[in-house]
This record gives C-alpha cells, structure tokens and sequence, in this order.
C-alpha cells in the first residue's frame, strides 16, 4: 500500500467518524426521522423566528422614504432573515425572544413611530403655512 492510498483510508475513516459522531449529536437533539436519516431544521422555520428585525426595519425605511416600497418585499425581508440565521446560532440564539435587547429595540421603534409621524406632520403643515403666506405676499396680500 503507497503513502497516497493510505492516507486517503485515513480521511475515509476520518469522514465515517464525523458522520457517527453527527448522526449521534442529531439523534441527541432529536433531529432523525424513522429511517434514522438527519433531518436538518427547516431553513424557512429558523428565519421566520428572525423575520421581525427586517420587517420592521422595511416598514421604518419605507415610512420615511415611501419611494424605496418596491424594494422592501416580504421575499427581500426573509432573505435578509436568513442572512440572521448563522450569525444569531453562532451566539446561540434561535429567534428574537432569545435576545431582550433586539425586542427592546423593536418595540422603541415601534413606539417611536407615532412621534415621527406627527413630526412630518407638522414640518408639512409648516411649509404648506410658509407657501400660503409668501403667496399672498406675492399677491398684495
């Protein structure tokens, strides 16, 4: 046997042994169906826990600049909510309930809005008083 042949038993049997070992960690977690196949989690499941952060943060850029709806869909929030996925697993969290800060965030935006809101309100009214005004100058008034 050469060096080459036996080297490449040596990663075959490295494989079969991280794939025991894989197969034992998913049936600890509870992650294999009847056949004892793995089963992954469902990537769609793991983002829907996430989907909130883009949605809102979607409908705050939205309500501040309307033009730039189109971009915001519910398929660019999920994508968005994938990208969460890895990044909030590695920190070992699983969905915003799992972190009080990202729901405190969300929930200040949230109470945030009405007070934005009436602010546009009143800088439109304003430059709508301010255009009435220079108007009636404008016309002897």
């Amino acid at each position: 046997m050469t060096e080459a042949e036996a080297q490449a038993l040596i990663n075959e049997a490295a494989g079969i042994d991280a794939g025991q070992a894989a197969h034992g960690e998913a049936a600890a977690a509870g992650m294999l169906d009847e056949g004892g196949n793995i089963v992954l989690p469902d990537e769609m499941a793991k983002a829907a826990e996430w989907f909130l952060i883009p949605k809102t943060l979607a409908w705050a850029i939205t309500t501040v600049f309307p033009e730039t709806r189109k971009h915001y869909t519910d398929a660019a929030c999920m994508d968005l909510a994938k990208a969460i996925v890895p990044v909030a697993e590695k920190y070992g969290l699983t969905g915003i309930g799992d972190c009080p800060e990202l729901s405190l965030l969300v929930a200040t935006g949230m109470f945030c809005v009405p007070g934005y809101m009436a602010h546009k309100q009143r800088k439109a009214l304003e430059l709508e008083e301010e255009r009435a005004r220079r108007e009636g100058a404008d016309n002897g008034g």
